[in-house]
Parts: structure tokens; C-alpha cells; sequence
């Protein structure tokens, strides 16, 4: 059976990024667990997950940049490896180290593959089809984070993790002779002698702020927030990050060009995407904790219950696919925040006895207003500047999201104990029970609903937060679309060929809009064509490309040079 192209490169996409998502996302979940398995209280469980995604986040802006150098085929092989290898080590590892070491080459490789990826699957689709990107990079991308959250279930359930590195390897596998397929190296025979200078001075300090990131978090979830290591490590973090948004402001090829995303439609669709992210956790964690404490389901009913995290990845991906090009990022994040809100309403005011079918809805109607979310957030990111920046722009976004996504659930889980520990101080002081057991046995029952039920009001501020930042979003216009109808490319032909009949006889056709940008309407829903994505890709491939010189040209100056080519060209 023949494949197309673009459901090739898709399915390579989801291969090579997918595996590590989830990894994420199920070894977050399992702290317990690994702790049991090394018995060793020199490292603490969070220590491979943060390794794993402190050393993706770092290699994400080198994806583009290996792919000029080696080609395509060649930087998708090597990152698989590595990632395979990394798995490998995990797998056979007894000790936190050597897990650690498993997980600093799988962050590798998944980072190294993201950002090449990504333009490529969008590349891939033909345009009036482009639309169907989306419904891979949330079903499949935030498919895969959600897919971790499920296995995480079934390893506390059960008790074995080792054969989440076993679904890795395999996958991995898979994506290598897939890529032989779907794949080639002629981007490598683009090489120019002449170029600009590496990063040296970006790539240094990328390092040290991403150490003090990974040296804050591990000493926060051993020491808590009192720890003078935690300050140290929070005021050096802040101090690195400062040096490294200066120095890659004025330097004129950046790793990370924060430039790019500083416009209100970059910086709201970043802030969406982290908050949402933010919301979704603290949600999560209060649905789990009351399906954990506050039910009498067995673990098959759990696990039927967590079917409705896929129910709402689907709903995500199907709506975000039809409606991104109708509505624009603002409407689909304002959609997402309320479906959060609603969630968490809910909970904060229910008691007593819950049905399964509630949770199922719940989990089913958070995933999927948390997918909205990202879908706002990431595209609005995308295709809220010029286009010759688009990758650059998506390397900065990725790396502060990513960065944010190690944060996170580590800061989370650090508040969920304080506010747990101040909770069963207030009910101890209510009175005993019966007996002294089952009156310990109430008091931490009772202290952990009323923790769960204080972090859904909190998410529910976030994602009124969330709400109120994509109605700012509204507020800039829809952007660029992802594609058009077939017929709408028809009409843009038979426009083109009146311009030729009227630039040759001199005859009066309709007028094309304006590239002033006089007319805003016009501008902000406008189709992205191949030519411009696919230079925005070659520009961002080429030594001499600099962000920094290319952000200040505006769209409409980038489309009236590409007409101006075209008309030397006749």
C-alpha cells in the first residue's frame, strides 16, 4: 500500500518526537516508584526527568542547524539513534546515574528532531490540505504527553516501568528504516563557504542558565522553598536568563533570536500556551487525587476512566483542524479557557459520591480545552510575524515552552505539599474521632480533598488568566491561514493571468489589495503559500540568514518582493 508523502513525514514526525513526550510526562508521574527500585537517597526520583528535559530543551536550536550541515535523513538517523541508545541505558541502568545518563542522550535526540521536523510535516501537506498539520501536532504531538499520563496510571497501578522504555526502543526503531523511505539528504548539497559566525557567546550562556535551571528545581523538590541552594539557584536562573535575552538581542546570528517574539501576537500566544499548561496541571493533578481518594473504583474502572483523556485529545485535534482558519488563535483559545473553567467549577462545588462517568467527562472535556489552548498557542506563535522568521520564531517559542514545561510540574508538586501540610494543621485543631486511627486516617483524607478543591479554584483564575489573554489575542486579527479550498486557489490563478493580460495590453482587471497595509482586513487572513513558507525554510537554512536583519520586514514587504521577482522573471 502506497503512503503519501505527507502522511509519511507526519507519521516520521510523531516517531521521532512522540516517544520522548511521553517519557516526559509517564516518568513525571512515578517518582514513588523509582525511588523504591534504586533505593538510593543520594539522588532524588525527579532527577532523569529533569535531566531528560532540561538537555531537550537545550538542543532544540540546533535541530536546523545539524539539518544544514548533514541533511535531513542523516540528522533524523543520528538523533534516533541516540535516542535508542538512550533507552537502552535506561532500561539496563540501576541506579538514578545511570538513568540519568539514559535520559540526557534521549533529550538529545528528541531535541535535535523537533524543530526540523516540525516545518517539515507543515511543508509536507499540499496546501488547501495544510489545515491537517494541526490534527498531527496536537493528536499526535499532545497526543503523546497525554498518552504518558495514561501509562503513568498503569505503571502505579502495577508497579513495573521498564517496558515504557521497551514501547520507546520500538518506535525508534520503526522511525529509523521509515526514514529511508520518506527521507533524503539534499539539503546537505546546499552548503555555501561563506557564513556568519556561530553563537559562542549564546550557546554559553543557553548552558549555564539551563544548569541553574536543573540545580534550582532538584534542590527544590529535595529542600523546598526555604533551601538558600533554592534562592541561589532561582536568582541565578533569573540573573543567566537576563544575560542570555541581551546577548542574543544584539547578536547578529542568535541560537535563541528573542526578537522575533516580543510583538503582542507572539508574547500572548507563549503566555496562553504556558498558562493553559499550568492550569492543566493543577487541574490534573486534583482530578487524580479525588479519583485516587475520594472513589471506590478498582483499577480496571481507573483505567476505563482514563479513556477519557483520548476522547479529548480527539475532540481537540478535530476542532482545532476545522476551525483554526475560521476563527484564528483568539477564539480558539477564548473556546479553550471557558471548557477549563467549567471543569473546574464543577469540582470545586461537588460532594459526596462521584459517578465514573463524571471523571470520564471531566478528563475528556480538561484534555480537550487544554488542546485548544496549545493549538492557540503554538500556531498563534507560528504565523504571528513575518513569515522569512517562522523557524527561528518556533525555536524560541519550543525552547521557553519546554523550559516552562520542566518547571512546572515540579513547582506544583512542591506547593501541593505545603498547602497540604497547612491544610492538616487547620483540621487537626476540629477534634477527634472514634479511635485514634481512623481519626489520623480522616484528617489526611480530609486534608487532601480540601488541597485538591483549593487547586481547582486556582486553576480556574489561570484559565480565566488564559481567557483574557486570547481576547487580547482576538483583538490582533486572525493571521495567516493554514490553507485554502481548492477553489480559492483557482481564483488566485485566473487573478494572476489577468495581471499578465493587463501588464501586456493594458487592461483594466481588479485591483490587487494594497501593500501598504492600508487594509488590515486583507492583510490579516491571508493564505501562506508554498513559495513563502519554503523560502522562510531556506532562508532560516542559509549561513547568511540573520533573524535579526529579517524582522524587520514586514509581510506585505515580503510579498511585494516576491511579486517584484516574479515580474523580472517574465
Amino acid at each position: 500500500m502506497k503512503i503519501e508523502k505527507h502522511w509519511g513525514i507526519s507519521l516520521l514526525a510523531v516517531l521521532a518526537i512522540g516517544p520522548g513526550l511521553m517519557l516526559n510526562t509517564a516518568l513525571n508521574s512515578i517518582h514513588e516508584i523509582l525511588q523504591k527500585t534504586f533505593n538510593n537517597q543520594s539522588y532524588i526520583s525527579i532527577t532523569p526527568v529533569l535531566i531528560g528535559v532540561i538537555s531537550f530543551a537545550f538542543c532544540i536550536p540546533f535541530g536546523p542547524i545539524l539539518r544544514h550541515k548533514l541533511g535531513e535523513r542523516r540528522t533524523y538517523v543520528f538523533s534516533m539513534c541516540l535516542f535508542l541508545i538512550g533507552a537502552i541505558v535506561s532500561i539496563t541502568s540501576n541506579s538514578f546515574l545511570g538513568m540519568g545518563i539514559g535520559r540526557f542522550l534521549q533529550g538529545i535526540g528528541t531535541g535535535l528532531t523537533l524543530m526540523m521536523m516540525i516545518p517539515m510535516l507543515v511543508l509536507s501537506f499540499p496546501i488547501h490540505k495544510r489545515n491537517f498539520a494541526l490534527l498531527i501536532l496536537i493528536g499526535g504531538f499532545y497526543g503523546s504527553s497525554v498518552t504518558g499520563i495514561f501509562l503513568g496510571m498503569l505503571v502505579n497501578s502495577y508497579g513495573h516501568w521498564r517496558w515504557l522504555f521497551y514501547i520507546a526502543i520500538v518506535l525508534s526503531l520503526l522511525g529509523i528504516c521509515l526514514s529511508y523511505k520518506f527521507l533524503t539528504n539534499d539539503h546537505s548539497k546546499q552548503q555555501q563557504k561563506d557564513h556568519l559566525p556561530f553563537d559562542i557567546i549564546g550557546l554559553t550562556l543557553m548552558f549555564i542558565f539551563t544548569a541553574f535551571i536543573a540545580f534550582t528545581l532538584l534542590n527544590l523538590q529535595k529542600l523546598g522553598w526555604t533551601s538558600t541552594y533554592v534562592w541561589i539557584g532561582i536568582v541565578g536562573s533569573i540573573t543567566f536568563l537576563c544575560f542570555l535575552f541581551i546577548a542574543e538581542w544584539h547578536i547578529e546570528n542568535p541560537l535563541i533570536p528573542f526578537r522575533l517574539v516580543v510583538s503582542p501576537k507572539p508574547a500572548l500566544a507563549i503566555l496562553i500556551a504556558i498558562i493553559g499548561n499550568i492550569s492543566m496541571s493543577l487541574t490534573l493533578l486534583s482530578l487524580q487525587g479525588l479519583l485516587k481518594n475520594g472513589s471506590v473504583f478498582d483499577k480496571g474502572d481507573i483505567s476505563l476512566i482514563y479513556i477519557g483523556l483520548f476522547v479529548g485529545i480527539v475532540i481537540a485535534a478535530i476542532l482545532s483542524t476545522i476551525l483554526y482558519d475560521k476563527v484564528g488563535p483568539g477564539v480558539l483559545g477564548i473556546l479553550g479557557a471557558i471548557i477549563i473553567m467549567g471543569v473546574n467549577i464543577q469540582w470545586i462545588y461537588l460532594k459526596g459520591t462521584v459517578p465514573a462517568f463524571l471523571f470520564v467527562s471531566s478528563f475528556a472535556a480538561l484534555i480537550a480545552g487544554v488542546g485548544l489552548t496549545v493549538a492557540s498557542g503554538l500556531m498563534g506563535a507560528a504565523l504571528g510575524g513575518p513569515l522569512p522568521s517562522l523557524v527561528p520564531r518556533m525555536v524560541t517559542v519550543q525552547f521557553i515552552r519546554v523550559i516552562a514545561s520542566a518547571v512546572i510540574p515540579v513547582s506544583s508538586s512542591v506547593v501541593f505539599a505545603k498547602v497540604y501540610k497547612d491544610n492538616l494543621m487547620t483540621v487537626s485543631s476540629e477534634g477527634q474521632l472514634a479511635s485514634k486511627e481512623n481519626f489520623t486516617q480522616s484528617l489526611h483524607l480530609k486534608s487532601e480533598i480540601i488541597t485538591y478543591h483549593t487547586f481547582s479554584a486556582f486553576s480556574c483564575l489561570l484559565s480565566f488568566l488564559v481567557l483574557i489573554l486570547s481576547f487580547l489575542m482576538f483583538l490582533t486579527g486572525k493571521g495567516h491561514k493554514l490553507a485554502h479550498k481548492p477553489h480559492d486557489k483557482e481564483k488566485n490563478k485566473e487573478n494572476l493571468n489577468a495581471e499578465k493580460i493587463h501588464s501586456t495590453k493594458a487592461k483594466k482587471t481588479t485591483p490587487l489589495p494594497p501593500l501598504d497595509g492600508s487594509s488590515k482586513e486583507s492583510f490579516s487572513n491571508q493564505v501562506i503559500g508554498d513559495s513563502e513558507y519554503r523560502e522562510a525554510l531556506k532562508k532560516f537554512g542559509q549561513p547568511k540568514y540573520s533573524p535579526n536583519k529579517m524582522v524587520y520586514m514586514g509581510d506585505q514587504e515580503y510579498r511585494k518582493a516576491l511579486k517584484r521577482i516574479k515580474d523580472i522573471g517574465e
